[in-house]
C-alpha cells in the first residue's frame, strides 16, 4: 500500500511456520505444526512453486514472493495472474513472467527475474543477499522515468520507495525467520 505521503507500507508479508512450543499439562514441551507438507496456503499469486507444490519453503519462498511484488511494482501487472487458480499456479509452476518495459534497468530486470528462479537454489539465498544486491542498484533505480510501465493516469514515481521499503520489509522477515 502506498500512503497519502507516497511511502509505501508492507501489510502483510510471510508464511507461517511452527508455534511456539507449549508446555503440556504433564510438564512435556509440544509445538503444533501451523502448516504441513501437502497443504497449499498462500496468496494464489504471490506463492512460491514448491508452495504452490505444497513442499516445504524456507525464506527463499518469500524471495520468490517478493520477486513477484517487485515485478508488479515495475510491470504495473501480476507476473503469473491467469483466469483461474488452477491456471496460476501452472504458470508459477512452468511459465516465466513477461519481460518488464525497457524503461526498467537491466540490472534491475535481473534482480527480478534471480528473485523469480522456478528452483530456490537459483534464487538469492537470503534476505540480506537480496538487499545488498538492491542497495548496490538503488542509484540506478532513481532513473525510472515519473510513468514507468504505468497507465498514462498512474504516476511511479514511488517505486523507488517502495522498493526499498519491500526490501527493508524482505529483510526484516529474513531475520525473524
Amino acid at each position: 500500500m502506498v500512503t497519502r505521503e507516497g511511502r509505501a507500507k508492507i501489510l502483510d508479508f510471510g508464511l507461517a511456520r511452527h508455534a511456539a512450543a507449549t508446555p503440556a499439562p504433564d510438564g512435556a514441551t509440544q509445538t503444533q505444526a501451523l502448516t504441513q507438507e501437502g497443504m497449499v496456503i498462500g496468496t494464489m499469486g504471490y506463492m512460491s512453486p514448491e508452495q504452490v507444490r505444497g513442499k516445504p519453503v524456507d525464506p527463499r519462498s518469500d524471495i520468490f514472493s517478493f520477486g513477484l511484488v517487485l515485478y508488479e511494482l515495475l510491470a504495473g501487472l501480476c507476473a503469473f495472474q491467469r483466469d483461474t487458480s488452477a491456471d496460476t499456479m501452472s504458470a508459477i509452476l512452468r511459465e516465466d513472467p513477461p519481460d518488464l518495459p525497457d524503461s526498467v534497468s537491466p540490472a534491475l530486470a535481473q534482480i527480478v527475474r534471480r528473485c523469480l528462479e522456478k528452483e530456490p537454489s537459483q534464487r538469492f539465498q537470503s534476505a540480506a543477499d537480496l538487499a545488498f544486491a538492491l542497495r548496490a542498484l538503488s542509484s540506478g533505480i532513481t532513473t525510472l522515468s515519473p510513468a514507468a510501465a504505468a497507465p498514462p493516469a498512474i504516476r511511479r514515481n514511488w517505486i523507488p520507495y517502495a522498493v526499498v521499503a519491500t526490501a527493508a520489509g524482505l529483510v526484516g522477515a529474513g531475520a525473524v525467520w
